[in-house]
């Protein structure tokens, strides 16, 4: 079954607290390796949203991408980074079924990239871990693994659809085997998509059948079906049979195909072929050989239409085509080849040729626009085409003979002055002797009102111009000459000091002359921090009117801010470690770390107000550790193996440091008060 997007609502917080409180797991290492931090390589999952997991030798998620917006909608405000492979696999199933998106027995693609496929001992660990977080899901089925190929063309199908380079390779391999097109095969569900494969690795879980989807993929593979075909039966039967098999239904709407496929074996027990129709290519043997053309290869084919329809409830192809002379229509019995209706004419190019050339403006038809052109054959004696045509002054009405390719009847109405003779009048009025120092961006005939217009818009290298001339008449209606809008822009920009305009977003850039005494340019544009507003005068450039509004503080007013609360003395050297415009709360603040020479400092700044909503200052971790060492009385250091050292600062009152170190006679645990380096706690152990 096909898979719908669907529009998800917001997961609640009490909802994503319960699946993370099922799902977390516990880090366990892929394979052995002492250097557990070092990245593994790219574990994708995909239903429809796809997941894309960067997994270090540890077993831990060290970052996650979303590959499309259903991903990045369900799973943004959920953690799955520095959660385990598992831990993150099962978190993301528990998203998937509480919003909907999976059934039972689904089937889930599990893509892995050339770094990770190319260590086949870690693959097999990985691919072990992916089926035990699966299987406890009871949602999943089938997995079918991918590799990636990192090659151009499944690169660019991966980018294109939003997908995994593994599912880019089984989309590129379908192509190959069936006359879809790209984008139907990337749209199919992934049951199907892996049907169409010739091989694909997969593993059933918690099942004791071989699964539909395998079924289906032996059946479609036997069949040699290359083109996507419909299943009107797919169903397990287990019930009062000595074998359980599948029954499987399916069609390209020409064969029907039935099949029993053992369910626990995949063996083939039965199977079936039904025509249900003559083939496209037969409809058309049939079409060509009426219409007396015997060699395709002599005489050029061109089909417009191959359609298979119902006429009356009567099946059958529906052929349009064309030669260099002729345009053919055939309607064919998909049963029994019987020729239902068909007709011919000249080609509409002909006809309109024919039209085009009697008017004597064949040779100028670039500047001709046809606003009727239509086939009239129904119920008349003599088909014929009926074309009306119009340059800027004259107005052709045709009718053409559909058989014969002779005129029938013609027509001939003068309108308004030319397009060539409007412009010559703006010209002339503005000034502008050569025409190649305008150019011309508005020409539009306006027939809206009971007085045709020619409407003209161009541009100099100083000024921009508009004007509105009678088309009957010539008359000039109204003109009006501005500065241009990148003149007007490079003023307001000036104003603001902005030299460079890369530097700001414009929200806002139009000319407002509608109405008003004096026309101008209306500005608004940021560069994120500060939006300003700008009227520029359109006829001389002058600043109508200005405004500045701060959108937030800047990453230098945050940090200003922070040492002063922090009220570090001038001359002291701090250097930032961090520096982000995050969200606190869906506010939006600075996060600001640094350090001196005696403390470290981290901070939160309201971005809007410049409010410090958080701040923390600890001794270094260094004088932390020296402190412990010092009250244990050990002198020679190198003999001291230190087994946790970390800050635990999450949901307490007073941060501190934790300390356990053994010189393997002794350990000692500590607890040192992160704020002013006090003992918080000391315990010494003897080790047996």
């Amino acid at each position: 079954m096909k898979r719908q997007k669907v529009k998800f609502r917001w997961l609640s917080t009490l909802a994503t607290c319960l699946i993370l409180a099922l799902c977390i797991g516990i880090s366990i290492p892929l394979v052995g390796c002492n250097n557990t931090e070092a990245e593994a390589g790219t574990v994708t999952m995909e239903i429809n949203p796809g997941v894309e997991y960067v997994i270090v030798r540890n077993g831990n998620v060290k970052a996650v991408r979303f590959l499309n917006d259903d991903a990045e909608k369900l799973l943004e405000e959920i953690e799955l980074k520095g959660q385990s492979l598992k831990s993150a696999l099962s978190i993301t199933v528990a998203a998937y079924k509480t919003a909907g998106l999976m059934e039972s027995n689904d089937t889930v693609l599990i893509s892995f990239d050339k770094k990770l496929s190319d260590d086949a001992k870690l693959k097999e660990s990985v691919s072990e871990v992916v089926r035990e977080a699966l299987e406890k899901t009871k949602s999943v089925h089938t997995v079918v693994y991918a590799a990636a190929t990192n090659n151009d063309e499944t690169a660019a199908i991966a980018k294109k659809y939003g997908v995994s380079q593994g599912k880019a390779k089984l989309i590129a391999d379908a192509k190959k085997n069936s006359s879809m097109s790209e984008e139907d095969i990337a749209n199919l569900p992934l049951d199907e998509l892996v049907g169409l494969q010739k091989d694909v690795n997969s593993t059933v879980i918690d099942s004791e059948y071989i699964g539909i989807l395998k079924a289906k993929a032996i059946a479609l593979n036997d069949s040699g079906c290359a083109v996507r075909v419909e299943f009107t039966e797919a169903r397990l039967i287990n019930k009062g049979v000595k074998y359980p098999y599948y029954r499987l239904v399916f069609n390209d709407k020409r064969t029907q195909w039935t099949y029993l496929v053992n369910a626990v074996t995949g063996d083939i027990i039965e199977k079936n072929e039904v025509a249900l129709f003559i083939s496209l290519e037969e409809a058309k043997d049939v079409a060509l050989k009426d219409a007396g053309i015997k060699d395709k290869l002599e005489v050029k084919v061109v089909f417009t239409k191959e359609e298979l329809s119902r006429n009356s409830g009567r099946p059958c192809w529906i052929l349009e085509f064309y030669t260099a002379e002729f345009q053919y229509f055939y309607k064919i019995d998909a049963k029994t080849g019987e020729i239902i209706f068909f007709d011919y004419h000249i080609d509409i190019r002909k006809a309109k040729e024919i039209a085009l050339t009697d008017a004597g403006v064949y040779e100028d038809v670039a500047k001709i626009t046809f606003t009727v052109e239509e086939y009239v054959g129904g119920g008349i004696k003599t088909p014929y085409f009926y074309f009306v045509f119009n340059n800027d002054a004259i107005q052709w009405t045709y009718r053409i003979d559909a058989t014969l390719g002779i005129v029938l009847e013609k027509s001939e109405v003068t309108l308004l002055i030319s397009l060539r003779k409007a412009r010559e009048i703006a010209l002339t009025d503005a000034g502008i002797k050569d025409e190649n120092e305008a150019t011309f961006i508005k020409e539009e005939l306006n027939r809206s009102t009971d007085r045709p217009c020619w409407i003209l818009e161009f541009y100099t290298e100083k000024y921009q111009y508009s004007y509105k001339i009678d088309a009957k008449t010539g008359e000039i209606v109204f003109s009006t000459r501005y500065i241009s809008m990148a003149k007007a822009k490079t003023i307001a920009l000036s104003d603001a000091e902005f030299s460079d305009s890369n530097k700001v977003v414009f929200t806002v850039e139009k000319l407002v002359d509608g109405g008003i005494k004096t026309p101008y340019y209306l500005f608004v544009f940021n560069n994120g921090f500060t939006q300003w507003t700008y009227r520029i005068d359109a006829t001389d450039g002058s600043v109508m009117y200005r405004n500045e509004e701060v959108l937030m503080v800047s990453l230098d007013k945050a940090k200003e801010i922070a040492l002063a609360d922090a009220e570090i003395p001038k001359g002291v050297e701090v250097v930032f470690t961090k520096e982000i415009l995050s969200r606190n709360s869906g506010r939006p603040c600075w996060i600001l770390e640094f350090y001196t020479e005696k403390h470290q400092f981290s901070y939160k700044v309201d971005a809007k107000t410049g409010e410090v909503i958080f701040s923390r200052r600890y001794i270094y971790i260094e004088r932390a550790r020296e402190i412990a060492l010092n009250d244990a009385e050990i002198e020679d250091v190198d003999r001291v193996e230190f087994t946790v050292e970390e800050l635990v600062d999450g949901g307490i009152k007073t941060p501190y440091y934790l300390f356990r170190f053994n010189n393997g006679r002794t350990q000692w645990t500590y607890r040192i008060d992160a704020t002013d380096g006090g003992i918080q706690f000391a315990d010494k152990e003897e080790l047996k």
